[in-house]
């Protein structure tokens, strides 16, 4: 069976890699984006099963590349917000969940588990 792939969109080196490195342990496969701009091209080459999005970011925010996304109109990916502003009242329906920082490995892996498993699409957030 093929492993998950999972773009993590950050634009701090140290948490990307620290996610990176757990995410692999963990059996997933990880491709890594430092920007907006960048997390676009990753997508459209590596087609990945789930994005991790920091959403405050140089370049493009989180919201930018939630925007060029939709306007792609390929098949929606599971979009977890990670950031270090808390959730707003109301979150963008386009995003699966948000995360506060600091996140741990165990956690972000239940979360991808809960967004991209079979329970997945049954699940509201």
């Amino acid at each position: 069976m093929p492993k998950m792939k999972v773009l993590i969109v950050e634009d701090n080196s140290d948490v990307r890699h620290l996610y990176a490195i757990g995410l692999n342990r963990r059996g997933f496969e990880v491709k890594l984006a430092s920007d907006g701009a960048q997390a676009l091209e990753r997508i459209r080459t590596e087609k990945p099963d789930v994005i991790l999005l920091d959403w405050l970011m140089p370049v493009m925010d989180g919201g930018e590349v939630l925007n060029h996304i939709a306007g792609d109109g390929g098949a929606p990916i599971p979009i977890i917000v990670i950031s270090g502003q808390p959730a707003p009242a109301s979150i963008d329906p386009r995003v699966s969940s948000w995360l506060t920082k600091p996140v741990g490995i165990d956690q972000l892996v239940a979360e991808i588990e809960s967004r991209t498993g079979p329970a997945a699409n049954s699940q509201v957030r």
